[in-house]
């Protein structure tokens, strides 16, 4: 009695730990998948992006011809607003500030998972499990769970579509599993002809005041080897550099060197940036949804981290930049 006991424990032991990994490993995939499909798909959708009080309804539309990407995000709710992305160039179009940003920086998609990295090293942080199946516009989906292996960075829960693999819906989640943000489809096409006349910006940004960024952004190889004059000393396990360079922005009289990390999910952001004796310097926390800043001045220069990651972690980076310039 007492083996036959043994027996059927231990075959419930390997059939759970099989059942795990094998529900991994599926939802892995899947959360490959859709990175993939982000970009090689044409569609056009309305989702509404919440965090704390606040909701916005937004209309995104994107066409994916033969490797190459042309996107357009419009506001359907408060001010005017509107972002066209063509390959490298993006052009941001406010009409509350009368004010039109133009800058080249390498592509990155609105919506979905930016992966940076391949899906089996961002595991080394995460763990990936397929928690259960809903349906998010109408639309079958997967819901996949993502849970940091460390407390200084976000969980995420995930809603894919079945037949497409287009992330439809997702959350982002605190340690305790509350939701600090969410973007989620009420209705979307996914696979119809895409004009160009659905791409045309309806803001020309005519009358307004235009920023222009020419600055290119160095390969991250090149980054890495680039004399910095500032660094981070500290960073949670697993980000690393992925870009440097030095802008102007439209906030900003001063160029601003801007250090982007990431561990291939999350993204941090470092600005550096010289203070003018005419304006105050930022100081302390900021925060809207699951983004979180820290600023602080260190003599004469502004250094604020920029970051969807906890308010502790941002702080730590930020206190731990410093100038290499003796």
């Amino acid at each position: 009695m007492r083996d036959r006991l043994w027996k059927q424990t231990a075959l419930g032991i390997v059939l759970l730990l099989y059942g795990l990994t094998a529900t991994a490993g599926d939802a892995e995939a899947l959360v490959s998948r859709v990175a993939a499909a982000t970009k090689t798909l044409s569609y056009d959708g309305i989702f509404i992006y919440s965090r704390d009080s606040h909701v916005d309804a937004m209309r995104i539309i994107h066409r994916a011809n033969n490797g190459a990407e042309t996107e357009r995000l419009v506001s359907l709710s408060g001010p005017a607003r509107e972002v066209i992305r063509d390959g490298t160039r993006v052009t941001c179009t406010f009409a509350d500030d009368k004010a039109v940003m133009v800058e080249k920086r390498q592509p990155s998609d609105f919506l979905g998972l930016d992966l940076s990295e391949p899906i089996e090293r961002v595991s080394r942080f995460y763990s990936f499990a397929i928690i259960g199946h809903d349906r998010v516009a109408g639309r079958a989906t997967t819901m996949v769970l993502i849970q940091p292996k460390e407390p200084d960075r976000y969980g995420y829960r995930l809603w894919l579509d079945d037949s497409s693999n287009l992330l439809l819906k997702s959350t982002v989640l605190d340690r305790h599993a509350n939701t600090l943000e969410q973007v989620m489809f009420t209705q979307i096409q996914i696979g119809d002809a895409i004009t160009d006349e659905r791409l045309r910006p309806e803001l020309d940004g005519a009358g307004f005041t235009w920023y222009t960024n020419s600055t290119e952004e160095p390969p991250a190889a090149a980054a890495r080897v680039q004399p910095l004059t500032w660094s981070v000393g500290w960073l949670p396990r697993g980000f690393e550099m992925r870009n440097f360079r030095t802008q102007h922005l439209a906030a900003s009289k001063m160029p601003v060197k801007h250090l982007v990390y990431s561990d291939g999910l999350a993204m941090i952001s470092v600005f550096v940036e010289e203070l003018l004796q005419t304006e105050a310097p930022l100081q302390g926390y900021s925060s809207m949804g699951a983004v979180n800043a820290f600023s602080r001045v260190d003599t004469r220069y502004q250094i604020t981290v920029v970051g969807e990651v906890p308010q502790p972690t941002v702080r730590q980076i930020a206190m731990s930049v410093i100038n290499n310039q003796p």
